[in-house]
């Protein structure tokens, strides 16, 4: 007797199609500029660990040989990443959205001409998650306003006294800071 149950279940997947869809077919050149990024990272990193000290141990090699292994990993991700763009293995994506990436551009810029700005951690934050919100398609600002305040303000207070971290403070911080002592 054979089992049916399997058979059905088995789904039927077309050429260069995987879980997440039909592949593009076409070479990608996001992909090639993804790979050549990685090629430089390992490039860096491989720069970098010639810098460092030697301490020979009775193994032959120490802890510098951690930085070769990585870049030699990321390497083989951008050989891989290289290839798959080449042969155009990469799925179909939709086309960027121009104004989410304004508003997520904004919001980190926003962020750090706050934080320059004396402003804090705090009201910074907010703006940051406010904006980042809107360019992910939340439009209600007075919500996300209010939720980055309570979000940045729990975090603040976790950082600065739960971790014992010092962030940048503005007049909100310094409040609390008042409050707090």
């Amino acid at each position: 007797m054979t089992d049916n149950r399997s058979e059905q279940t088995e789904e039927i997947r077309l050429h260069g199609e995987d879980e997440a869809g039909p592949v593009s077919g076409v070479r990608d050149i996001a992909g090639l500029a993804i790979a050549v990024a990685l090629f430089g990272l390992a490039f860096i990193i491989v720069n970098d660990a010639r810098t460092y000290p030697i301490r020979r141990s009775y193994a032959q090699f120490g802890p510098e040989i951690v930085p070769y292994i990585v870049a030699g990993g990321i390497a083989l991700l951008a050989a891989f990443t290289a290839i798959l763009a080449w042969r155009g293995g990469f799925e179909v994506r939709e086309r960027l959205n121009w104004t989410g990436l304004f508003w997520i551009v904004l919001a980190i810029s926003l962020q750090i001409a706050m934080l320059y700005g004396g402003t804090g951690f705090i009201a910074a934050s907010t703006v940051l998650f406010a904006c980042a919100a809107i360019g992910f398609g939340q439009t209600t600002v007075a919500l996300n306003l209010a939720i980055g305040a309570i979000m940045s303000t729990v975090l603040y207070l976790l950082f600065r006294y739960g971790l014992g971290l010092a962030l940048l403070s503005g007049p909100l911080e310094n409040f609390i800071h008042q409050l707090v002592r």
